[in-house]
């Protein structure tokens, strides 16, 4: 049994691990942060479970070798714990970087629910409420029908 430092510093760690996977790429082990019926929530797009979140992630943004690197950071999170249940709001500030310096994209908040299970803490919705926006440079097209790219 831990107890409600604990929680929030597993809940923090999450955060952290959230941004390292975007930042990397890894999109599966993005969407492996959230509840098997998890949601990934935006104004432009959302996901449910596993797979879409991860086909969604791959598919709106471009890759690393396409010579745009993002950085995602997380701050300033409010979190309440209730037994193994959790809400919480974090800042939240991407960069983008193409050659020339590092340029800020997008600020705003991460509005979540968590759930702790056997794994530990999983988002069971991720919110983004952008603040300010820029230039995201996403897909935000549609994938085509038959899955080709």
């Amino acid at each position: 049994m831990s107890g409600l430092l604990e929680d929030k510093e597993a809940i923090r760690e999450l955060f952290s691990e959230y941004c390292f996977r975007m930042d990397d790429g890894d999109y599966a082990g993005v969407a492996a942060l959230f509840t098997e019926d998890g949601e990934w929530l935006a104004t432009y797009s959302q996901a449910r479970g596993h797979a879409e979140i991860s086909a969604l992630l791959a598919h709106n943004i471009p890759p690393r070798d396409s010579g745009i690197v993002r950085k995602h950071y997380v701050m300033n999170d409010r979190i309440r714990v209730a037994g193994n249940t959790a809400t919480s709001r974090a800042s939240y500030l991407v960069f983008v970087g193409e050659g020339n310096g590092p340029e800020p994209i997008v600020a705003g908040c991460y509005i979540d629910e968590l759930v702790k299970g056997a794994e530990g803490w999983r988002f069971r919705s991720r919110r983004l409420a952008h603040d300010i926006l820029g230039k995201l440079g996403l897909n935000l097209a549609p994938p085509p029908a038959d899955g080709s790219k």
